[in-house]
């Protein structure tokens, strides 16, 4: 990033203020990273059966957890494993690590 760009801004749970769900939220955020991790991996090693099923679990799960926008890049990344371009499958897990890098600037557990 050139020094005159700012970062994206951080994405918060449109749920982050909900009781019921904000013990899931801060797990959900905590593994974030394993989650990126998991999905790079399967899409490294061609485990495209793997890479759908991580997918669909993060289409759901982000939604119902206020992380829409998350929850859409997880379904771009399901799409992209019915692509013969590897590459559409590729750009769609550095979307959602993009996007994942942001949720967690926004949780409340973020250093400032």
């Amino acid at each position: 990033m050139a020094a005159h760009e700012r970062p994206e801004p951080a994405l918060r749970s449109s749920r982050e203020n909900d009781p019921e769900v904000e013990l899931q939220i801060d797990a959900f955020v905590v593994r974030l990273g394993e989650t990126v991790d998991a999905l790079q991996d399967a899409e490294a090693a061609g485990q495209l059966p793997e890479l759908r099923r991580l997918a669909d679990t993060l289409v759901e799960r982000a939604r119902e957890l206020g992380y829409e926008s998350l929850s859409d890049a997880a379904r771009r990344i399901r799409e992209a494993c019915d692509d013969p371009n590897p590459v559409t499958a590729h750009k769609a897990i550095e979307d959602f690590t993009e996007l994942s890098k942001r949720v967690r600037r926004g949780h409340r557990s973020a250093a400032p």
